[in-house]
C-alpha cells in the first residue's frame, strides 16, 4: 500500500492523507491481510534529521516511511514493492495513485481518489491568483486514469464526477463495458469514545466554565471560507457575551500559507479580539480534549466543486466526540448529518445564516447536546473502518486488473507535454513549473546518486521541496505613482490617483468580471500604526491587468471624522481571497493630517524620486518570500 505518515502510532501532527491512510490499513488488517505500508511523509510533521528511508514492523504490517525526495524516486520504490511479495497494491490518495504507477509493475492497483484533485486545483489556482498551478495536478490525475484498475472516491457525487473523467480520458472502451470502475468509500474514523482528557484546555483557562464554545479544527484550506465565519462570529459576538471562539490548527504550509494569516488580520482588528482564541497546531493527543470541552462545532467552505465533491474528516472526530456541527450546505457529509438531526447547515457565503445556526445553538444548549448523542450514533451506524471499507476488503480477497489492461486503448486527451520539449520551453521561459520539476527528478537522483554527489543531491532537494511547497510570492505590486492630499477634512471625500505596476507573472482580473477580481484601495491607521479603518473604497480594474502592465486608477479616498494625524496605507487586494500587503507585498503609508475646519491647502504625494516618500522602488516589489505573521 502507497500512503502517507505520520499515522496515529507515531504521535505527530495527522493530516486528511494520513487519516485516510490509516483508515485504509486498519480495515485490511481487520480483514486479516499482511500489508506492506510505504509512505511519504507529510512536509512539516517529522523532524528534518531523519535518514531517508526508516522501517518499522508492528503485528502483521510493514512500515516504510521514506523523505520526499525518495518517495518522487522509483528506484527506490521499486526494490520495496518486490520485497513486499504482494498479491495487489493500493494507492491511497491521488498523488500516490501518481507515484505507485510507476512503481508496482504488473500488479493489479486499486486507486484511492480521496476528494477531487482538480477541484482542489481550481481552489488552489483562485487563492493564488495562479492557474499555472492546474498542469500539476493535472499530471498526478491522469496517471491514475491511465493505470488503476479499480478507483474509489469519498462521495457518491465524486463518484460520478470520476466516472465522466474516465470517459474523457478513453477508459470508457469496448473492454470495459460493464465493468464497475468506480466505488465509493467514505471518510471513516475510529469509533470507540475518546478517553477522558487528563487536564483542561479550554475552561478555566480560555473560557468560562458556562461559556459557549465555538469551535474550530484543522488546517485553514484553500476552501475554507474565513470571511463568513469571521463576520458571523462578529455578529453573534456581539449579543451574547458568552461566546468564545476556539480554533486548533492553521496554516498548510507549502500548500496554503494565505487563508489561514488573512483571518489571523481580521480577528487582530476585532473589537472581540479578546474573545478569539487560535491555539495553532496542537499536539494530537490534546486534541480530543478540545473537542470534549466545546460546544459546537463549525465548518465553513467556500461555493466550491471541491466541497460538493468531498468531506470533512474534522466533522467525523467531532462526531466521535459527541460533539454536533454547523457546517456549509455544500458536502455529502453535510446533507447526511442534517437528515440525522446530528446538526446544521447555512448556506455557503450567508453571514446571517451561519449567524442564524450559531445563534440558535447558543440560545438552546439542550437541543444542541442532543444533536451531538445523534451524531455519535449516526458515526458508529455509518462511518466505521469495517463498514466503509467492504468493496475495497472485496476486490483484496480477488484482486484483478481492470478489463482494458494491456489492450491498445486510444487516448483521447493528450497526455502533455514530451520532456525535452517541455525542458525547452522552460529555458525560455525560464521557468520550471511543478509537473516538469517532478518528472525530471528520478534523472537528477539517479545521476548525482551514481556520481556520489550526496551533498548537491541535497541542496537539489532543498531547493526541489522549496519550488514543489510553492514558496514564492503569489501577488507582487509596484506603486510608481501616488498623488493623495496630504490634508483633508474629517468626513470629507477626496480623489486621486495611483499608478500601478504588476511586477508577476499571472493577470489580475478585473471585479468587473469575477466576484474574486484585484481591486485597489486603502486602510486608515493612527500615527503609531494601529488599523482604525480596514475597508476603504475600491477602485476597480477597467480590465484584468497581465503581468508586467501597469494602469493608473482613481481613488476617491474619505477622511476619518475626528481631527489628528493618520497613516493613509494603500492596498491591493483580490476580493474575498487576500489582502496583498498580507502575503508580503504592502503598499506606501502617507501621513495625512485631518482638521475639524477647513483645510488651509493640499499638496499631492506624487512619488517622482524625491523625498522620503520616493516608492518608485517600493518594497512591494516582494523579491523575498512570504512570511506569514503570528497575529494571537
Amino acid at each position: 500500500m502507497f500512503g502517507y505518515g505520520p499515522l496515529p502510532v507515531e504521535g505527530l501532527r495527522l493530516s486528511g492523507p494520513t487519516v485516510r491512510t490509516w483508515h485504509f490499513l486498519q480495515a485490511l488488517r481487520a480483514a486479516g491481510h499482511e500489508v506492506c505500508l510505504i509512505a511519504d511523509r507529510i512536509h512539516g510533521a517529522y523532524p528534518d534529521d531523519l535518514p531517508d528511508l526508516l522501517t518499522r514492523d508492528y503485528d502483521g504490517w510493514r512500515y516504510h516511511s521514506l523523505s520526499e525526495a525518495r518517495w518522487h524516486h522509483p528506484e527506490t520504490l521499486r526494490p520495496l514493492v518486490k520485497a513486499a511479495q504482494a498479491d495487489c497494491a493500493i494507492a491511497v490518495n491521488t498523488p500516490a495513485c501518481m507515484i505507485a504507477a510507476e512503481a508496482v509493475g504488473d500488479l493489479p492497483l486499486w486507486g484511492d481518489l480521496n476528494g477531487s484533485i482538480m477541484a482542489e486545483a481550481q481552489m488552489k489556482a483562485l487563492v493564488y491568483g495562479d492557474d499555472g498551478y492546474l498542469g500539476h495536478f493535472w499530471q498526478q490525475e491522469r496517471r491514475a486514469l491511465d493505470r488503476v484498475d479499480k478507483f474509489s472516491t469519498v462521495s457518491e457525487r465524486q463518484q460520478w464526477a470520476l466516472i465522466g473523467e474516465l470517459g474523457l480520458w478513453g477508459r470508457l472502451n469496448q473492454w470495459t463495458s460493464g465493468y464497475e470502475f468506480a466505488v465509493t468509500i467514505p471518510n471513516a474514523v475510529e469509533t470507540a469514545p475518546f478517553p477522558p482528557p487528563t487536564r483542561h484546555v479550554i475552561r478555566g483557562l480560555l473560557a468560562a466554565d458556562d461559556a459557549f464554545v465555538i469551535l474550530y479544527s484543522g488546517g485553514y484550506n484553500t476552501w475554507a471560507d474565513v470571511d463568513t465565519l469571521f463576520g458571523a462570529l462578529e455578529q453573534v459576538m456581539a449579543e451574547r457575551p458568552e461566546i468564545v471562539f476556539v480554533s486548533t490548527g492553521g496554516r498548510i504550509e507549502g500548500h496554503d500559507d494565505l487563508t489561514y494569516v488573512r483571518f489571523q488580520t481580521m480577528i487582530a482588528s476585532s473589537r472581540f479580539r479578546q474573545r478569539f482564541h487560535l491555539c495553532g497546531w496542537v499536539p494530537t493527543d490534546l486534541l480530543p480534549a478540545y473537542y470534549l470541552e466545546s460546544s459546537i462545532g463549525v465548518s465553513t467552505d467556500r461555493f466550491s466543486y471541491e466541497a460538493q465533491l468531498g468531506s470533512r474528516n474534522r466533522i467525523l472526530d467531532w462526531m466521535r466526540a459527541g460533539l454536533p456541527s454547523v457546517s456549509s450546505s455544500l458536502t455529502e457529509l453535510s446533507a447526511q448529518i442534517v437528515t440525522a438531526g446530528a446538526g446544521l447547515t447555512y448556506r455557503p457565503g450567508s453571514v446571517t445564516d451561519l449567524a442564524d445556526c450559531l445563534r440558535r445553538c447558543a440560545a438552546d444548549r439542550q437541543a444542541t447536546a442532543h444533536m451531538g448523542e445523534r451524531a455519535c450514533a449516526l458515526l458508529a451506524e455509518r462511518f466505521t473502518f469495517s463498514v466503509t471499507a467492504t468493496p475495497l476488503i472485496e476486490w483484496v480477497a480477488r484482486p484483478s486488473h481492470a478489463p482494458d489492461y494491456g489492450h491498445d486503448v486510444p487516448r483521447l486527451v493528450n497526455p502533455g507535454q514530451p520532456v525535452a520539449r517541455a525542458v525547452v520551453q522552460a529555458v525560455q521561459q525560464r521557468s520550471l513549473g511543478l509537473a516538469l520539476a517532478l518528472r525530471l527528478w528520478p534523472l537528477v537522483a539517479r545521476v548525482t546518486d551514481a556520481v556520489g554527489l550526496h551533498r548537491l543531491q541535497k541542496g537539489l532537494i532543498a531547493l526541489g521541496m522549496c519550488a514543489l511547497r510553492l514558496n514564492r510570492p503569489p501577488y507582487r505590486v509596484s506603486y510608481e505613482q501616488v498623488q493623495i492630499p496630504e490634508t483633508m477634512l474629517g468626513g470629507q471625500t477626496y480623489s486621486g490617483s495611483v499608478t500601478i505596476y504588476n511586477a508577476g507573472r499571472s493577470a489580475w482580473p478585473t471585479a468587473r468580471q469575477q466576484e474574486n477580481g484585484v481591486n485597489l484601495a486603502y486602510h486608515w491607521r493612527s500615527a503609531a500604526g494601529q488599523m482604525l479603518i480596514r475597508e476603504g473604497a475600491r477602485s476597480t480594474l477597467p480590465e484584468a491587468l497581465p503581468g508586467g502592465a501597469r494602469v493608473t486608477l482613481p481613488l476617491m479616498v474619505t477622511a476619518p471624522v475626528e481631527a489628528g494625524v493618520y497613516r493613509l496605507e494603500l492596498d491591493m487586494l483580490r476580493e474575498g481571497i487576500t489582502w496583498f500587503s498580507e502575503v508580503g507585498a504592502p503598499g506606501p503609508q502617507i501621513m495625512v493630517t485631518v482638521s475639524d475646519g477647513d483645510p488651509s491647502g493640499t499638496r499631492s504625494n506624487a512619488l517622482e524620486g524625491q523625498g522620503p516618500l520616493c516608492y518608485n522602488h517600493f518594497s512591494a516589489q516582494m523579491k523575498a518570500s512570504v512570511q506569514p505573521q503570528s497575529v494571537l
